[in-house]
Order: structure tokens, then sequence, then C-alpha cells
């Protein structure tokens, strides 16, 4: 038996990962890769394709590999981008409703999904914006001279906003 082939078990953890591939491809479903560490479903990752490294979202991540999978041929994780927290389980599952809807691969639904300026950055460019997109300034967050103070509603609104555990739907008129 050749390397290639063998099926023996070796350390690490097995990230099914999701990449924009055609829908109609070989590639369109979750592709397998291996990494030290486990590796949350929804987190972002840089990972080989080919000739090229792409971008791809952690689905689902086992501590062993799929049976038949030739060890020898599955590739590392390159980069994880770290610094923002896991997409969720509800935001996975409508990306693959999406898919389903669409008839389009998992992969391309989810990428798309994301800003194209985060999709081309390197990790640690991916840090660096992350960091200063989650923790606003000291400028971003004080009244500006050119705006009207917030009314009692709008800063009860910002408030409740500030105190929010998940997303929130405001209702009301735009721009208000």
């Amino acid at each position: 038996m050749s390397p290639d082939q063998e099926t023996t078990a070796i350390d690490g953890h097995w990230p099914a990962i999701v990449v924009a591939a055609p829908a109609h491809s070989a590639l369109s479903g979750a592709l397998t890769y291996r990494h030290s560490e486990a590796l949350a479903p929804g987190t972002l990752v840089k990972v080989p394709l080919g000739p090229r490294t792409v971008p791809g979202v952690v689905w689902a991540c086992a501590d062993a590999p799929p049976d038949g999978l030739a060890l020898g041929k599955t590739k590392p994780v390159s980069a994880v981008l770290g610094g923002c927290p896991p997409l969720g389980a509800t935001w996975r599952a409508l990306m693959a409703f999406a898919a389903r809807y669409y008839q389009r691969s998992l992969g391309e639904v989810a990428l798309a999904a994301l800003p194209p300026q985060l999709r081309d950055l390197s990790p640690e460019q991916w840090q660096r914006k992350w960091l200063r997109l989650s923790k606003p300034t000291a400028a971003a967050t004080a009244p500006s001279a050119d705006w009207p103070a917030p009314s009692p509603e709008q800063q009860a609104c910002l408030a409740a906003l500030a105190q929010a555990q998940r997303p929130v739907l405001l209702f009301g008129a735009t721009g208000s």
C-alpha cells in the first residue's frame, strides 16, 4: 500500500470546509482538511485548493478522518482567520437554505455573503481589521457638533441596543 492510500489515523482534527466552487462541480460539497486543533463550525479559514489558497468556512470538525480517506492526500488548513467569533448556527442554516433555494453550492453562497474586502485579507490583516471594528473609538461614539442631540426616545433605543446580546430589528421611520 502506498503512502497516498494509507488509511491509518494520524493526530489532529478533520474540519469539513466549504469553499466557493460551482454548484455542479466535484468540489461543491464540504472538503476535508486537517488541523492540529479542533475548529469551531463557522470559523473563517484559508485553505489550499489546487495551486492557490482560498477562503473557506468550517462547516463541521471531526476528531477522526472520514472512512476511506487517503490521509496522504489530505492538506492542512493554511491559516485560521482569528479575531472574529465563528459565524453562528443560524447564519449557517440561512446559508444552507439559500444554497438549496438558489441551487448553488454551499461555499458559493456562504462566501458571497461575506463582504468582499474580508475574503481577500491575510490572517494578520483580518486580525487588525476585526480589532478595529470590534472596538469603537471615542471619536466614533462621541456626538458630533454637526448632529443634533438624540431625543429621549432615541437615547432609550441606543441604550437598549448597547445592552442587546442578539440582533435587533428597529421599527420606525428611516433616518429618524
